[in-house]
């Protein structure tokens, strides 16, 4: 398969340890193309031509393409609206047009909803754009946030229910061919993982457990049939939703996304993890490092060497500012956080 990256933060170097790290027969073919180098729509063009493109996120530019999914199709299904439109079990919730709103009145619908409830840009991803408004502080923060998108020009926000949860899961699957075994009615579970959430809701990764993976993916089966079922029949290729389940058992999808999803790798790695090493839990997150962007392989070598960290990816942002995807394995939860912790501390060595 060949992967066509964007530079100049995606660099053949960068690309080429990350690909080492897997067997041959797991390695892409990356194709990179500069966004600052000669016209990019006929490099795009000449790249594609004669092959099917299965895109991560639609842009715009892919409607000239031979894509497996419509384009406008699946920017349309990861919006929040869709997700209450479509008949997925999902909290209730209402869409509320920020444009029209005097933020200042005490009368807008986002100073009169009671407390707790969850807001969310109708147009994100990642955590990004989530409010869970749980008091009148977390009130105020939010209504600030809301006068900048106003400002930037955002429209659509979805005001929700707030769930009184025991479990925050993402469960990631795959949907085949509609004359395939694995189409909508009964979707390939990949792996079920915990969300990590920071203080503010914001998605910053998510953490296996290969041991408990019989029971988690019987437990969301069904809500991931019915979910599924919801989806447009054309819609082919790896999806993922966050569910929650509340005090009595009922669980309820809370985001879609259609796509591959940043918690997804850990779900392929248990062979690693669990088999190789003897570590039966994984967690993934980013994380920022100054430096040169290669430096992160010194830094983690202890840790690399032993195969209980991996770097899926490293990218630089700005001159001297660096990020990176990283996979580690532990033991137990507590395991893991240490490692997490060694990950901080190391990175903060400039």
């Amino acid at each position: 398969m060949e992967v066509i990256l964007l530079g100049p933060n995606a660099t053949s170097a960068g690309m080429k340890r990350a690909v080492l790290q897997l067997a041959p027969a797991q390695r892409h073919k990356p194709r990179f193309l500069d966004l600052e180098k000669g016209d990019i729509q006929a490099q795009l063009l000449e790249v594609c031509q004669d092959k099917k493109l299965l895109f991560w996120r639609p842009q715009g530019w892919m409607k000239q393409h031979d894509c497996l999914i419509d384009p406008q199709e699946g920017y349309d299904i990861n919006s929040k609206k869709f997700l209450i439109t479509s008949g997925i079990k999902t909290p209730k919730s209402v869409v509320v047009n920020l444009q029209d709103m005097n933020l200042d009145s005490p009368e807008s619908v986002l100073s009169t909803t009671t407390l707790p409830f969850v807001l969310k840009l109708c147009r994100a991803g990642c955590g990004f754009g989530t409010y869970i408004v749980t008091d009148e502080g977390r009130r105020r923060t939010m209504i600030d946030a809301m006068r900048k998108y106003q400002h930037k020009g955002v429209t659509e926000v979805l005001v929700s229910e707030y769930i009184d949860l025991v479990q925050d899961l993402a469960v990631h699957f795959l949907i085949g061919a509609a004359d395939s075994e694995r189409n909508h009615d009964n979707p390939l579970i990949l792996g079920v993982t915990v969300q990590t959430l920071n203080k503010e809701g914001k998605w910053v990764g998510g953490h296996i457990d290969y041991s408990a993976q019989d029971a988690l993916q019987n437990l969301v089966q069904q809500t991931v049939r019915e979910t599924a079922k919801r989806m447009p029949r054309s819609y082919i290729g790896w999806a993922g939703i966050d569910i929650v389940v509340d005090r009595e058992g009922r669980q309820w999808v809370v985001d879609l996304n259609a796509r591959f999803t940043g918690s997804m790798p850990i779900c392929f790695l248990s062979q690693h993890f669990w088999k190789m090493c003897d570590l039966r839990m994984a967690q993934f997150g980013a994380f920022n490092y100054r430096g040169n962007v290669d430096d992160i392989y010194e830094r983690l070598r202890p840790l690399l060497d032993l195969g209980q960290i991996i770097v899926t990816a490293t990218a630089e942002i700005y001159d001297g500012d660096n990020m990176a995807d990283i996979v580690w394995g532990g033991r137990d939860a507590e395991d893991l956080r240490q490692v997490e912790q060694w990950i901080k501390m190391k990175l903060a060595t400039a």
